[in-house]
């Protein structure tokens, strides 16, 4: 499924911020942890892939029929990736504003 990137989140620039400063770690495989500093929000692990030549929308393992009900901190951590430049496949979970992501 093809899920829109955030416009608008509190949450894309501290991901950015911790995917700048751990690139290396990211691209050698070890995993990147990301405390948002608001606990709550819905737990979930999902698969995306993030490509250069899709600037508006990422790819997703996650089933469901109303994208609109994507993860709003998982969907800013895919944002974050993206204005990084982290092309690829990564997982990224997020359990009670934690995000962890990781390469796969």
């Amino acid at each position: 499924m093809k899920i829109p990137y955030a416009s608008r989140s509190s949450f894309t620039a501290i991901c950015k911020d911790v995917i700048d400063r751990h690139e290396n770690d990211l691209y050698s495989g070890h995993p990147v942890s990301i405390n948002l500093n608001k606990p709550g929000g819905y737990a979930g692990r999902v698969e995306v892939t993030i490509s250069a030549a899709y600037p508006n929308s990422f790819d997703t393992d996650w089933q469901a029929n109303d994208p609109t009900r994507f993860p709003a901190r998982i969907k800013a951590a895919a944002t974050a990736l993206h204005r990084c430049s982290h092309f690829g496949r990564l997982e990224i979970e997020h359990k009670d504003g934690i995000i962890v992501i990781k390469r796969i």
